[in-house]
């Protein structure tokens, strides 16, 4: 491949250009890392735009995807320029009102952006992690999209929408590294009983590589991203592409009913609803029709709808809740989390028998 066959978008990070290029060939991160001998963190890093592409690395991408390394070394640089002229045509005191939405700490901690305090710097970083030119076109991309989503609350999220944009913006740049088939309703609805069965495996190791495979193949690129401060959301979809649909769970409250619900909710966004719509769901969401309609899609996956007396009609008692799971086919603590939402018990009962995660663990299984 010659340089000519790159698209000269220099504003665009180096990592876009790979992108593309891992899409045409079919090449996960964790294959790329491979081939070119580099660790999956360093191939996140180049698509996020928090690596750059040094002399070492240009002869890698090189050598194995096409192009020479003074390309990818001038497509670095050219970047690099674009990017410090971009940051120094904003006004200050619109790059200081800016900066101060994001909950830097949080977002420099998981890696999204690189610790540092010097505004100019953290202008620039902000600028690539958006793919933005400056903070008014972050504004009608995330700010202004967000108030016409099926995100529908108080006020009050208005002055959350930066925490927000940045988990919703990792979710993005995570979904567009997994490669996924043509995005397939009617075999998504088929495979959800298959699908409910991973609620009764306990190891998260066996669980969420199985789960994201199982919708990457229907088209559903299904990612995992720690919610930052200020961001209360458990879940949200989009379709990326009319053939590829985005599924980002937060793991709130870090407890297996919750984790179930919110997912089977955010599949039947996908299923029911318009295709054009970004839903984000949380404990602020306002419960409308689409809502309404995706929580009860949610509960007639993990409780049949033949079997609901029978649930109402449970006595809450250890042995009683396991030998009802067992017979529908889900874990005690999905039971227990449903007896919780329908009041049959307090929010306080039978939470011993709910399995917890913590983020080490979802962290290791989702490596």
């Amino acid at each position: 491949m010659d340089d000519a066959s790159f698209r000269p978008d220099w504003f665009s990070k180096p990592g876009d250009t790979l992108l593309t290029l891992m899409e045409r060939y079919e090449l996960t991160t964790e294959s790329l890392a491979a081939k070119l001998g580099y660790s999956t963190a360093t191939i996140r890093g180049l698509l996020a735009g928090t690596v750059p592409v040094d002399t070492t690395l240009a002869a890698a991408l090189s050598k194995h995807l096409g192009g020479t390394s003074k390309f990818w070394e001038t497509r670095q640089a050219k970047y690099q320029n674009a990017l410090s002229r971009a940051a120094e045509a904003v006004p200050a005191a619109r790059a200081i009102d800016w900066i101060k939405k994001f909950p830097h700490a949080d977002i420099a901690k998981s890696g999204w952006i690189k610790q540092t305090r010097i505004r100019d710097e953290l202008i620039k970083s902000y600028l690539a992690y958006f793919g933005v030119n400056d903070p008014l076109e972050w504004e009608s991309r995330y700010a202004d999209s967000l108030a016409l989503t099926a995100f529908r609350t108080s006020p009050k999220i208005k002055s959350k929408v930066g925490p927000l944009s940045a988990w919703l913006r990792q979710g993005e740049i995570e979904a567009a590294q997994i490669h996924c088939g043509h995005w397939n309703p009617g075999l998504l609805r088929e495979s959800l009983d298959e699908i409910r069965v991973l609620t009764k495996a306990k190891n998260l190791d066996y669980v969420l590589p199985r789960l994201r495979r199982m919708c990457s193949e229907v088209g559903v690129a299904l990612v995992f991203v720690r919610a930052p401060s200020g961001c209360a959301a458990s879940g949200a979809t989009r379709f990326v592409s009319p053939n590829k649909a985005m599924v980002i769970l937060s793991f709130r409250y870090l407890s297996e009913d919750h984790f179930w619900f919110t997912f089977f909710h955010e599949i039947a966004h996908l299923l029911l609803h318009k295709d054009d719509l970004t839903f984000i769901d949380g404990r602020e969401t306002v419960i409308d029709k689409m809502e309404t309609e995706a929580n009860e899609f949610s509960e007639r996956v993990l409780i049949p709808e033949n079997r609901r007396d029978d649930l109402t009609d449970l006595r809450p008692k250890q042995e009683n809740i396991i030998k009802f799971a067992y017979a529908i086919g889900v874990s005690p603590g999905i039971v227990v989390g449903q007896m919780q939402h329908r009041k049959i018990i307090k929010q306080n009962q039978m939470n011993y028998l709910k399995r917890r995660f913590d983020w080490q663990e979802i962290g290791t299984a989702i490596r």
